[in-house]
């Protein structure tokens, strides 16, 4: 028997079964006394632009998530419809990443190693038992069992999974809009034809993995690109925002004759208006938002804002907060901090 669940995900006699079948070795570790099984599971080791990460979780006994499989296997609604029920209805869950410089700096295995571990150190409630997909960590506080293929043979490693690979696919998403020429939502910093050709086209961009095959030798055969010298201090911020866990929506939106607003991102449930400017390191009192915008420019944002929540009902219930970003830079245009200032507009 086939049942259609929220936003028309079809759950099968198949789907339960699964569940079940995959419940039955966490079932046993409850009968030995465990009571805190945590599933930790990574996405993204593989590509070649962006962080991997990681997520842990603890799922109740009793409530039902029918549709886990390993994450690659399910369909991109399956799995958006299971990442919002697995928050929800957890009890515990954290996710967290380790940027492309961090894995040029290591290395990938290391650099997952550690997003497991900042993974399981933010799940608000500690786990007796760790099951983990594939990557052995060590001097953890409590048992760990590592297995290959483990998000297809446990609901918990399984729903890590997910939360893994569709926080990633959203940042993914997000860098899409500030780096367009590389068309990041659509392969999500795989190593597609078109990535390559991107590559080869523009170069790598701040977000490529530098250590990686073929991005190293254009890298080194073509040094900087022009994609790393511009808009410097815009993307420092906008992976800063990322890292946050901001969806990025717009970036540069522009309304002819009015105004342009750098950032539009969304937060849960509060929609950002971002302005971006960049200010010395010695530039210590820049006069608060009012001077460094000006009166007109604010309204222009305010303006320009308006047009662009024009007809999108689905932002209508969030709360919108304009924001000066004020990133503080070196003398070689570094980003040395950013400060986030709200603002009436």
């Amino acid at each position: 028997m086939t049942e259609t669940g929220k936003r028309g995900i079809r759950i099968s006699q198949k789907d339960r079964d699964r569940f079940e079948a995959m419940g039955a070795f966490e079932s046993e570790l409850r009968s030995r006394g465990y009571r805190m099984i945590a599933g930790v599971d990574e996405a993204g080791r593989g590509p070649l632009a962006g962080p991997v990460v990681a997520a842990a979780c603890i799922l109740p006994e009793q409530v039902p998530f029918y549709g886990l499989n390993d994450s690659k296997k399910m369909t991109p609604a399956r799995r958006e419809y299971l990442f919002d029920l697995i928050r929800q209805k957890a009890k515990a869950w954290s996710i967290a990443m380790a940027g492309p410089e961090e894995i040029d700096r290591t290395n990938i295995l290391t650099a997952t190693r550690e997003a497991m571990r900042r993974a399981l150190k933010e799940l608000p409630s500690q786990p007796d038992m760790i099951l983990i997909d594939a990557v052995a960590l060590e001097d953890l506080d409590c048992p760990v069992l590592a297995e290959i293929q483990g998000d297809a043979r446990h609901n918990s490693i399984a729903a890590a999974s997910v939360l893994a690979k569709v926080a990633r696919d959203r940042m993914m998403e997000s860098w899409d809009r500030v780096y367009p020429a590389y068309r990041f939502a659509s392969h999500k910093g795989y190593g597609t034809r078109a990535h390559l050709e991107a590559i080869e086209a523009f170069g790598p961009c701040p977000i490529h993995r530098q250590s990686f095959y073929p991005v190293s030798r254009k890298r080194t055969a073509a040094g900087p690109s022009s994609y790393q010298l511009g808009l410097s201090t815009e993307r420092m911020i906008a992976q800063d925002l990322i890292a946050r866990g901001h969806s990025i929506l717009e970036h540069r939106f522009k309304v002819a004759g009015l105004g342009e607003i750098d950032f539009i991102t969304r937060h849960r449930e509060t929609l950002y208006v971002i302005e971006c400017k960049g200010r010395g390191a010695a530039t210590e009192n820049f006069g608060g938002v009012e001077q460094a915008l000006g009166t007109s420019q604010i309204r222009k944002i305010r303006l320009t804002a308006r047009q662009w929540l024009d007809g999108r009902l689905e932002f209508e219930d969030l709360v919108v907060q304009f924001v000066y970003a004020a990133a503080k830079v070196d003398r070689d245009g570094r980003v040395i901090s950013i400060d986030y200032l709200p603002f009436q507009a």
